[in-house]
């Protein structure tokens, strides 16, 4: 806890303990505090120690009706580092009951928000604006109805709650906090298992099954334990505990255990039997009587008030050893000589991890074939993993090479491989969860063989930038009636611009739409540049004929072809357009290229909002849906 570091991008340098001094002498003049005084911390200041701090601002403060000493400190990072401010004193015993946001030596955790403007250059109005945001902090937990600031913050308090010395490390919790009371599975070292380098697990070890009884992990399901980290060496295997799970219920009087008032085993199984449902505390007795172990672990779901969604519980671990003669949860058993041990959770739950990173949990069950993993389709399929896509299936032909590292997603370790084999390893290493499924090959040879059944997915992606890719899916599509929304996505060269199809089965408009009338020499009619021009460069001869595009094109095509497909898997896209974003043509044009009648004939908003695309005379489908 405690104040961001770092509000601004200046030189790292050490302030002279002189000029701190200078500043909190003037914050002093200012009178924001009563009996202000400027100091040194003395030895013995743990806080102070803790924080680095090396000068600071004591005086009073009021805080609605209470009359609080304050400390200002700053250290010899200030004015890039937030200062700290500690609660030093306060005219009654709040010992009996914990202040949000506030840690066990008294310093006052604000947070530096966003909306928050902490100006370095300003040092003085810096030092007053901390004090008055850590002020409003007291005030807000003071005045918060019931308990909700400390309930929100739970988990915190909990960690603060356990000393240095055996702090234990965070246990993986892969479930979701819920409000739902259950068992959990449970791993212990014993059970994990090591793969070899051909990904095959080993046997056991002799002896290993005897290992530490400690749990390390627990999960609703065990495959979603091991689909987190599908790369690892070591594989959680069968899971030979379990856990129990036990949601509470929001109270006034809930409250976290602290350094100075540790909880017993009596003092949690009061907080857990007292805040629980009559259903749930009829369900936990039935499961505790058949828990005879003398160790168990327990999971505590704290209700945070503010918290919505994934956020809507906090989750907490405790440990107990030492139980005789029943659980000590049960309200008979005897817990003297029972021991607890507090423990952190970190949560590894799909909900959680693709929320908190921008994800959108709804999309991680949809199927995406993506065709085509050169420089566009490589950018794609990382975008459409990280947007929430939890099944893809490549498809590509080609193998990584030294010449596609500027301008591909992969890296070189790749050479040498095939790209849909080392874009499945690169997403899998990226994306826990994501399940990717490498299909080496061409697509209507795939198709034709049995080996690709566009019927199979919700959404097909056409990423190759190929004409004749393009008129072979009209066709496939053609086949198959009930084929699911297609995208196709290319870019124009050097910078021109790039584009996105959508084909929609129950609509006018398909890939072979895109091309010129039937009598006419073909061409991409959607293309920003002149038909009949050769774009394509050749390095060095047959075999190193390349497209000219950056990667900066290809990257921002991307994009665009991951939005409108997130669009048409949400439902948001229902139409069978062309999409475009324009470029500056001042390269193309330099190289000698022409500029199509459509580069200056539809204006831009007309582009990106989409245009129609079908053809009355198409020979795939006549311009009919």
């Amino acid at each position: 806890m405690g104040p961001a570091s770092h509000v601004g991008l200046r030189a790292a340098s050490l302030t002279p303990a002189r000029q701190l001094i200078v500043w909190l002498d003037a914050l002093k003049a200012t009178g924001i505090l009563e009996e202000a005084q400027v100091g040194v911390p003395e030895l013995g200041l743990t806080w102070a120690k803790r924080h680095g701090v090396v000068a600071y601002l004591v005086g009073r403060a009021h805080v609605l009706e209470r009359d609080i000493q304050v400390r200002l400190g700053v250290t010899e990072h200030f004015p890039d580092d937030l200062p700290y401010v500690q609660l030093a004193e306060v005219d009654e015993d709040l010992t009996a009951w914990p202040t949000a946001h506030l840690e066990s030596d008294g310093n006052v955790c604000f947070t530096a928000t966003r909306e928050m403007v902490f100006d370095p250059e300003r040092p003085v109005e810096l030092l007053e604006a901390a004090l008055s945001a850590a002020l409003s902090t007291l005030e807000a937990s003071w005045t918060a109805p019931d308990n909700a600031e400390l309930l929100n913050e739970f988990a915190s308090y909990w960690s603060h709650a356990q000393p240095i010395r055996g702090h234990l490390r965070a246990l993986p919790l892969y479930a979701t906090p819920d409000d739902h009371l259950r068992e959990l599975h449970a791993w212990r070292q014993a059970d994990v298992r090591q793969r070899n380098a051909q990904g095959r697990l080993l046997p056991l070890k002799p002896g290993q099954r005897a290992a530490d009884p400690a749990i390390i992990a627990v999960a609703d399901d065990p495959e979603a334990a091991r689909a987190f980290d599908q790369l690892g060496r070591n594989v959680l295997g069968p899971p030979s505990l379990t856990a129990l799970y036990v949601p509470l219920i929001a109270s006034p009087v809930l409250r976290p255990p602290s350094i100075d008032r540790p909880w017993t085993a009596e003092d949690l199984r009061r907080v857990v039997r007292d805040h629980l449902s009559p259903a749930d505390l009829v369900q936990l007795d039935a499961l505790l009587t058949v828990r005879r172990s003398a160790r168990d672990l327990i999971i505590l779901g704290v209700p945070r008030p503010d918290g919505t969604g994934m956020g809507s519980h906090a989750a907490v671990a405790v440990r107990l050893s030492g139980m005789r003669g029943g659980h000590a949860l049960l309200p008979s058993s005897r817990v003297h000589g029972v021991r607890l041990q507090l423990q952190d959770v970190v949560r590894r739950d799909r909900p959680f991890m693709m929320q908190r990173g921008g994800s959108d949990d709804q999309l991680s069950h949809r199927k995406v074939l993506l065709l085509g993993c050169g420089a566009l389709g490589g950018h794609l399929a990382f975008m459409l993993a990280g947007a929430g896509i939890g099944h893809l299936t490549l498809v590509d032909h080609d193998s990584f090479s030294h010449d596609n590292t500027f301008r591909h997603v992969l890296g070189r370790r790749f050479v040498g491989k095939p790209k849909v084999e080392g874009m499945a390893i690169a997403l899998r290493e990226r994306y826990p969860y994501l399940q990717v499924t490498p299909v080496f090959g061409r697509t209507m040879q795939l198709a034709s063989g049995g080996r690709l059944d566009a019927r199979d997915f919700e959404l097909i992606v056409d990423a190759t930038g190929n004409a004749t890719h393009h008129l072979g899916m009209a066709r496939l599509l053609r086949q198959q009636p009930d084929y699911p929304p297609t995208l196709l996505s290319w870019l124009d060269v050097l910078g021109l611009g790039g584009h996105v199809a959508t084909v929609f089965p129950d609509q006018a408009g398909c890939p072979r739409c895109l091309y010129s009338d039937p009598q006419a020499p073909l061409s991409n009619v959607a293309s920003f540049s002149a038909p009949g021009q050769e774009l394509g460069r050749d390095a060095l001869g047959c075999g190193s004929y390349f497209t000219p595009f950056s990667d900066l094109d290809a990257v921002r095509t991307a994009e665009f072809a991951a939005r409108h497909a997130i669009a048409i898997l949400s439902g948001r896209e229902t139409r069978s357009v062309v999409f475009s974003w324009k470029g500056d043509p001042l390269a193309f044009q330099a190289a000698g290229y022409r500029l199509a009648k459509r580069f200056n004939a539809v204006r831009r908003k007309h582009l990106e909002a989409g245009v129609p695309y079908k053809t009355p005379r198409c020979p795939a489908c006549g311009g009919r849906s």
